[in-house]
């Protein structure tokens, strides 16, 4: 089950929203309302006012990280989910991804959006940190499913393609390394490609990300460009993309990512992802993306789920 770190001031300014004044919540009743996120406080700091909380729903990565229980705490509080527009947008996006032939094979599908009007804090760049690696390591098996890249966005030019190149044929200075290297040293030298590398066993061409300038983003799912790759705190611009093998849990990585970021005061524009091949969502694919089903139940179902009876309010 996951443990994750937050810090109490920073719940607490989640708890009130993007621009309001930071909602002080005891430590009563923060173990109260962990029951909501089936967590349990750890340990604390009183000093720096670091919690330290585990979890015990492997089914909701949404939680795995300061703003989903935060997000979850509101739910209660104000009685109603908490809609964000840019799940059902249309296809209005200027910007695009594309995907490269022979991906399918390889790693086939990714999903992206850009988040702007935010500004990094240092507690808000440890929970991305933290939410990248909880949800890679558990959610996506070790990156082998699900892999996540942030970077800063300000010197990325658009389409972006995410492409499939031979091992020496791309070259970029990657996150931890001062000087360039192509992706089959970084397979056998970095740190990452050593520990992730066995995911791309066997494949001559390997995934890349670049920009329309042929600006090296990243190597999925081993490594980032430092250039481009380093998300830094004071950033107010940022782009996101999750690669991986099953489409479902990609897209629903991104929409925990948006909505995160969403919920920092950030503004998320979708992004178009074209593909060269026929997936469960289409070929022209705009992410986020909502991908829930409405259902009908009777109110029978859910009284005798819940163990009581609902009222007419309820």
């Amino acid at each position: 089950m996951p443990t994750i770190t937050i810090f109490k001031q920073d719940l607490e300014g989640l708890l009130a929203g993007p621009g309001e004044a930071r909602q002080p919540i005891t430590m009563e009743q923060l173990e109260e309302s962990l029951m909501l996120v089936k967590g349990e406080l750890k340990g604390q700091n009183p000093d720096t006012g670091e919690l330290r909380i585990e979890l015990q729903d492997s089914n909701r990565p949404d939680l795995w990280c300061c703003e989903g229980i935060a997000r979850q705490i509101r739910v209660k509080r104000q009685g109603a989910l908490v809609r964000y527009d840019f799940l059902t947008a249309t296809s209005t996006s200027v910007k695009r991804l594309n995907v490269a032939h022979g991906l399918e094979k390889v790693r086939p599908y990714v999903a992206a959006c850009t988040a702007t009007g935010l500004r990094v804090t240092q507690e808000g760049l440890a929970q991305l940190i933290q939410t990248q690696e909880k949800i890679a390591e558990m959610f996506g098996r070790k990156r082998r499913t699900v892999s996540i890249g942030l970077y800063r966005l300000g010197a990325i030019e658009f389409p972006v393609t995410y492409d499939l190149v031979k091992p020496d044929d791309a070259t970029f200075t990657p996150l931890g390394m001062d000087t360039d290297m192509t992706l089959g040293e970084m397979l056998l030298v970095h740190p990452k490609g050593l520990e992730f590398g066995g995911i791309l066993a066997g494949q001559d061409r390997l995934p890349f990300l670049r920009d329309a300038k042929g600006q090296a983003l990243s190597f999925p799912p081993i490594i980032n460009s430092r250039e481009v790759g380093e998300v830094r705190v004071g950033d107010d611009a940022l782009f996101v993309e999750v690669t991986g093998t099953d489409l479902s849990m990609v897209v629903l990585t991104l929409n925990i990512f948006a909505a995160n970021l969403a919920d920092r005061g950030a503004v998320i524009e979708p992004i178009e992802v074209m593909y060269p091949y026929k997936t469960d969502l289409g070929e022209a694919v705009m992410t986020p993306l909502d991908l829930g089903k409405s259902r009908t139940l009777p109110v029978r179902t859910i009284e005798q789920a819940l163990g009581q009876a609902l009222g007419a309010h309820e």
